[in-house]
């Protein structure tokens, strides 16, 4: 194994870190992701029915009295 230096050891420690923080936050960011992505998908589900609604109220109607 190469011996390195203090600093060396120092610096690779520092990106060790850092790449497991980089890590976390991508982790979180993906389930951020995901939670909205549901949200979304609800949403656009209200609005289906919301139009599929109006369409029905303003449908004319062939009945005649």
């Amino acid at each position: 194994m190469k011996r390195r230096s203090a600093r060396q050891m120092v610096r690779l420690l520092s990106d060790i870190r850092h790449s497991a923080n980089c890590r976390t936050l991508r982790a979180a960011a993906v389930i951020r992701e995901m939670e909205l992505a549901v949200v979304e998908a609800e949403e656009e589900e209200e609005q289906s029915r919301e139009i599929a609604r109006e369409d029905t109220r303003n449908k004319p109607t062939w009945r005649t009295s």
